[in-house]
């Protein structure tokens, strides 16, 4: 939830370097849109119930649990991957900041 709350926060940032914010995770889309509507988003957050086809494509997935691995994906306007960092029990989250450096990394400014 931290996570979703400082890019909706930090949307301008994004925003700055031609980028787009998307959210994804497991969860039916009904609880999706009152989850986003309760946290006051400003960008999409997708659901990929009940097959969870993307999440296992990104190689997110935690079967066992049916739940996607908090993690973050830099993708560039051709798809391709520049940037995945998956998140382990009790590491802290990726600043904004070091994303927006990503992308301006990929010229994407």
């Amino acid at each position: 939830m931290a996570e979703l709350s400082s890019s909706r926060d930090d949307y301008a940032k994004f925003a700055a370097v031609d980028t787009e914010i998307i959210g994804i995770s497991a969860n039916h889309p009904f609880s999706q849109k009152a989850f986003a509507d309760f946290l006051k988003l400003n960008f999409p957050i997708l659901s990929d119930f009940p097959d969870l086809k993307v999440i296992d494509s990104y190689g997110v997935l935690n079967k066992e649990r049916r739940l996607a691995q908090r993690s973050y994906f830099v993708v560039d306007k051709k798809g391709i991957v520049r940037y995945k960092k998956l998140i382990k029990s009790g590491e802290p989250l990726v600043p904004n900041d070091t994303l927006v450096e990503e992308i301006r990394k990929m010229g994407a400014s």
